[in-house]
């Protein structure tokens, strides 16, 4: 090979992107010049502005629908690991200012945001251990926003998350706001940075985020791809049309594919009833995914940008090897043809080799899963989309063979993956110290006018302010079903989450990273897989030796997933579901974890010196034609819960971190805040008709709740 050939390949990946953020570089100020010359120069400076105005408006208007600047050559987003592998830690900081522009990603004219300019965002590359310093600036007219930065546990820097009704207050439009806050020492990999707010996400306020491994030194090139479903709508329409009674709770189904915001729509398949402003692309108008061919493999990081498909990625000619998840945790992968089903909010470091001749010929697929697609199809969107790899070259101009894959290269499923090692027992031990059940289910309920809601444990959420971090537990309102984690007594905690709904649900945990240990899907249309391991054995073996690691996973439709997260980070933290109009009507939960011992001492054990915040009071509907009512006494209780409830005595057996939270009427919505270990819990049930308990561990007239409830009028015998 030739030096020049060489050369090229190291250039291969290295072009600029537009949306990549560069350090912001501090300079000590010059001397003071003279005064005539600092007169001379403003003059000439005010005349020179005087001359442009007109031109540079025309200018402005014309870049917010440009394409990439000619120095950029590739589709791909370059990245330079070599930069950051080798230097000390450092602070990066970067001023961001955010607007709406009109752009044509994919053809079809719509309103977008923007960031500095461009559309995706910038992309951050840093290294463990460093300082982030962004100064964020809402130039929106009347929106506010937040950041989030999705992946990173951010330890120590709880405000810093980004989650609206959690850590923060919106940025109010024309305000600014610094997140500052220090990368993980141990923390590397692929994450992503979006906005926290209402549905913006969705319209590209989005950009990647990637953090090298200091002294690990790059074996190849690597680029970024941030993918995802495109809708020609607004989000804030698209939301209207889905929180409508007249939805029956069908997801929406997008338009269109990006990738790092670039596609090509046939203009054609647009619905007469949604008329777009559409220029059609050819595929030669469009950039290729890499500049040349690579003499050796690609790591490709790729990010679903996406707000309701998961997608499947292909490319002619070559085999594609998972080598991690999310934030960078290596999994066992062998090369396939294909790698799929990514969902919104998850990523994946891929390894690409192409071994064919045929370069001209190449194409990069990317298919969009049709799971939730089922309600209301759309017509205009063509579920796979092609980008050229590699430009023309004369040598690949001839008719060439296209490449054979060897006959074992299959395609790949994500759900399948395993660590690339064992796990220690002391980070997996055998048995978590606690466990908590959790629903998740979209329902259409008369209280809420049949709009479609999400629920966790019969909950929906909606946004606090002030957000929960600077309140008192106490204060918080019914919408906050956010399970209290005592730090100083539980390690680790298993969190069976199910999902009663007919497509998938892909949950994102902030401020953690979790072990996958199984993940469940009902078999046929009807079955249901759900699993509450208080009553039942796991339908598959929990896997306790190579589990996964993730921040973002996807729970099967009518099945379950069973995470290990274990508590090491204080703070409040949002947990939720990355479909966007999911989260947006409610389907969300979180982990509130606090070192008990340090922040509410021990009370002692009888119920009279317990304050009365620590007594949980639970409803548990009609039981023979009377209401009734349990009441839940534990010895880490910390909220009072009065809840009107419509739900079978079974159903009320709260023992468990799931404690039940369901409401009958929506002016005494459930908050479910207490917190149970399984076996230590003391529940009594009261009808109002005999005002007997009828309950578990009463039978001794010198049980605390006995002589309480003896205390109080009420008989205790069974």
């Amino acid at each position: 090979m030739s030096d020049h050939g060489d050369e090229e390949d190291r250039r291969l990946l290295d072009e600029p992107s537009p949306s990549h953020e560069y350090d912001v570089e501090t300079k000590s100020p010059p001397g003071r010049p003279a005064a005539s010359s600092i007169w001379t120069t403003l003059g000439f400076v005010l005349v020179v502005m005087l001359l442009a105005m007109p031109l540079l408006g025309y200018v402005r208007h014309l870049a917010s629908a440009s394409p990439p600047r000619p120095s950029v050559k590739q589709l791909a987003i370059a990245l330079d690991p070599e930069k950051h592998v080798s230097r000390s830690a450092a602070t990066r900081e970067f001023h961001w200012n955010v607007t709406l522009g009109a752009m044509a990603p994919d053809g079809v004219e719509k309103q977008v945001y923007l960031v500095n300019g461009a559309f995706p965002g910038p992309t951050i590359e840093a290294r463990s251990g460093d300082r982030i310093v962004v100064h964020v600036h809402n130039n929106l007219a009347d929106q506010g926003l937040a950041i989030h930065w999705h992946g990173l546990q951010m330890k120590g820097f709880n405000s810093m998350d980004g989650a609206i009704g959690f850590t923060q207050c919106p940025i109010a439009a024309g305000r600014d706001f610094k997140y500052d806050f220090k990368l993980g020492d141990h923390e590397h990999g692929t994450f992503w940075w979006h906005s926290h707010a209402d549905v913006q996400r969705g319209d590209g306020l989005y950009g990647g985020f990637i953090v090298h491994q200091p002294g690990l030194r790059p074996k190849h090139k690597e680029a970024l791809l941030l993918v995802g479903d495109w809708f020609h709508r607004k989000q804030t329409d698209v939301f209207n049309w889905y929180f409508d009674w007249g939805s029956v709770g069908n997801e929406p189904v997008p338009d269109s594919l990006l990738v790092n915001g670039r596609g090509r729509y046939n203009c054609s398949m647009a619905v007469p009833a949604r008329p777009v402003v559409c220029a059609e692309l050819s595929s030669e108008q469009l950039l290729p995914l890499l500049h040349r061919k690579p003499k050796d493999a690609v790591k490709l990081r790729v990010v679903n940008t996406g707000t309701v498909a998961g997608l499947s990625l292909k490319a002619d000619g070559a085999t594609m090897q998972p080598i991690a998840v999310d934030g960078g945790f290596a999994v066992e992968g062998q090369p396939g043809r294909s790698v799929g089903v990514l969902y919104p909010g998850e990523r994946v470091d891929l390894l690409v080799s192409w071994d064919g001749v045929d370069e001209q010929n190449h194409q990069f697929h990317v298919e969009l899963d049709d799971e939730n697609f089922g309600g209301f199809p759309n017509p205009a969107l063509d579920p796979n989309h092609s980008f050229r790899v590699f430009p023309p070259s004369p040598r690949t101009r001839q008719e060439n063979s296209p490449a054979i894959l060897s006959p074992d290269c299959q395609d790949r499923l994500l759900a399948n993956l395993t660590a690339a090692s064992a796990t220690s027992t002391d980070q997996l031990p055998l048995k978590a110290q606690e466990t908590m059940v959790l629903y998740l289910k979209t329902q259409m309920l008369s209280r809420f006018q049949n709009k479609p809601m999400g629920f966790v444990n019969n909950t929906s959420w909606e946004p606090q302010n002030p957000p929960l971090l600077a309140t008192d537990r106490s204060l918080w309102d019914a919408n906050q079903f956010i399970p209290f984690i005592n730090s100083s007594s539980t390690r680790d905690v298993d969190i069976v989450i199910n999902n009663l709904d007919d497509g998938a649900h892909p949950i994102h945990l902030h401020g953690y990273s979790f072990y996958v240990l199984s993940s469940y899907r009902a078999e046929g249309r009807d079955g249901w897989g759900s699993y509450n391991p208080f009553e039942s054995r796991p339908p598959v073996p929990l896997n306790l030796v190579n589990p996964v690691r993730k921040d973002t996973v996807s729970v099967p439709r009518r099945g379950h997933a069973v995470i290990r997260v274990r508590a090491d980070n204080p703070g409040v933290w949002m947990m939720h579901c990355h479909m966007l109009v999911h989260m947006a009507t409610g389907m969300v939960t979180g982990l509130h974890v606090e070192d008990e011992e340090k922040h509410h001492p021990k009370q002692t054990s009888t119920i009279d010196s317990k304050p009365f915040s620590q007594i949980a009071i639970v409803g548990v509907g009609a039981v023979s034609g009377a209401a009734a009512f349990a009441l839940v006494i534990s010895s880490i209780a910390r909220e009072l819960l009065l809840v009107d409830i419509n739900t079978t005595l079974r159903d009320a057996q709260v023992r468990h971190l799931s404690d039940v939270a369901y409401s009958s009427n929506g002016a005494t919505r459930v908050r479910a805040a207490t917190h149970h270990k399984a076996g230590q819990c003391d529940i009594a049930i009261i009808t109002a008709a005999s005002k007997r308990v009828l309950g578990t561990s009463l039978t001794s007239e010198k049980h605390p709740i006995a002589l309480w409830l003896t205390q109080h009028g009420v008989d205790s015998g069974s």
